[in-house]
């Protein structure tokens, strides 16, 4: 062991293994929990240093590190243990499982010091295992109680390391600004008042059961960053543009982002479907992060519409409009479409969101009328049934029983989901942005004079405040954009 970690240290004289807990995954988010491990070259446990950290704005993603506001509320800020944190890692060999995350957002509080972390070169057991912390525990019968606890993470990854060491790349020791001051100041998660924490959104509940086995750890890495990124369920152009850098930084083409994408949503699918059944909350969560991801709609539908078929009877009365799909074994279509016209029913050519039937030679199939009609949740009877059926009387249909389809807003990017036969264009300003477009175009137009053409209201853009990390939205103006809110300014 103790040659092996002399060999992959690069020199170092020991090993430090830090994780973080943050307000989310991109610059400008800070620490709000932070912990060292500290062991010798022999595999020895030296020192444990953990506490909670102000960051100086909300905490945000309460429901994934469970660290609600009141909690920080005494706790150092970063700038008050900098130096007690750079003297543990000076010097010391770096681990971490996704170091590339943590070394990032550990940097990024020293840059706003004024001062540089160097790291050259360190150990990620995340490359080691091929998955994620939790998995890569049981794999290795590690325990691990209490998942998103800076020490209760950073620990395991200790034990995971000495289990993996020869699989983790090699480090280097790393150059920390040991001039700060030391202050001592530590608040741990345990000495904080417990509170009752609020209920995580589904999506988070569902990503802890999506399989990321045979896939590479820096597709691994990427998409735990795309957990937090889509918990809200939509990504805004910032937050598109952070993980289009961070991707790069991995290493990640366009091609592996776009195959990264389909791989998380459709092992969300999977886990939704674990019970057979696709709930409204389900339907809705999947749809949008679809969106939000770029994955297509229909590829979703294909996967999940066999458990949202409802069978249902439904009367034929006079005047019904039905639409015709499909080559049946022993009727040509002008028979059918006599035969129905003769009952009452009304043949008509193509499915609209007003068409009442749709009659197949098999109510699963897979015809462009047939997905049409299932997105807006026409009820598709057999050709046979309603062959043999008479005015008045009932008859057995299937359809999709909560059709949808995703709006978004072209300012924010926020999605919600409507019925698929809504009148809703798909593209549509939400509630908050809408009234911002409007008093910015009243303004325009009153300010010039009047031109032939519609004058097209520019677009809202998103704004966070570096320091209290306030969201507020604005006309897009030229020039530099603020950075902080009216409120810290």
């Amino acid at each position: 062991m103790t040659a092996i970690l002399k060999a992959l240290s690069g020199g170092a004289d020991r090993v430090v293994v830090i994780d973080t807990e943050t307000t989310g995954v991109y610059n400008t988010d800070r620490i709000v929990e932070i912990a060292l491990v500290t062991m010798s070259l022999d595999g020895e446990f030296i020192e444990s240093y953990d506490t909670l950290i102000h960051p100086q704005r909300d905490v945000s993603a309460t429901f994934i590190h469970g660290i609600t506001a009141s909690m920080v509320q005494s706790a150092p800020t970063f700038e008050e243990i900098a130096g007690d944190i750079a003297i543990r890692l000076n010097g010391a060999c770096l681990v971490a499982h996704n170091l590339p995350f943590d070394y990032r957002m550990v940097r990024n509080e020293f840059e706003r010091l004024g001062e540089e972390l160097m790291v050259t070169g360190g150990l990620d057991t995340l490359s080691g295992s091929g998955c994620r912390l939790g998995d890569a525990c049981a794999l290795h019968g590690i325990p691990l109680d209490g998942a998103h606890r800076a020490l209760t993470d950073a620990t395991a990854t200790a034990q995971l390391l000495l289990r993996l060491i020869d699989r983790c790349g090699t480090g280097a020791p790393a150059a920390a600004p040991i001039r700060l001051l030391r202050s001592g100041r530590v608040l741990r998660r345990d000495d904080t008042h417990p509170e009752k924490l609020p209920d995580p959104p589904y999506i988070v509940m569902l990503t802890g059961h999506v399989d990321y086995k045979q896939v590479e750890a820096a597709t691994i890495a990427y998409l735990d960053l795309v957990e937090r990124a889509v918990a809200d369920l939509h990504l805004d152009r910032e937050e598109r543009e952070q993980l289009a850098q961070l991707a790069s930084e991995l290493g990640l083409d366009p091609a592996r982002i776009a195959q990264a994408h389909r791989r998380f949503v459709f092992g969300l699918v999977e886990a939704a479907l674990e019970d057979h059944v696709v709930t409204s909350e389900e339907l809705d969560t999947l749809l949008r992060v679809a969106h939000a991801l770029d994955v297509e709609q229909s590829a979703v539908e294909l996967r999940i519409e066999p458990f949202m078929r409802r069978r249902s009877a439904v009367t034929l009365v006079n005047g019904m409009t039905v639409v015709i799909t499909g080559d049946h074994a022993v009727y040509e279509r002008s028979h059918i479409t006599e035969r129905l016209t003769d009952l009452g029913l009304e043949v008509v050519k193509g499915v609209n969101k007003t068409t009442e039937l749709l009659a197949a030679a098999d109510v699963s199939s897979s015809s462009g009328k047939a997905k049409k009609a299932r997105k807006y949740g026409i009820p598709i009877v057999s050709v046979d049934d309603l062959l043999a059926a008479r005015l008045g009387s009932s008859i057995e249909t299937v359809a999709v029983s909560d059709a949808r389809k995703v709006v978004s807003c072209p300012d924010c990017y926020v999605t919600w989901t409507v019925s698929g036969r809504s009148s809703v264009h798909s593209v549509r300003r939400c509630d908050d942005c809408a009234p911002v477009a409007a008093s910015a175009a009243a303004t325009s137009t009153a300010a010039r004079p009047s031109v032939a053409g519609a004058w097209a209201p520019p677009t809202v853009e998103w704004l966070v405040c570096e320091d209290c990390g306030t969201r507020w939205h604005r006309q897009v103006t030229r020039g530099r954009k603020p950075r902080q809110c009216l409120n810290c300014r």
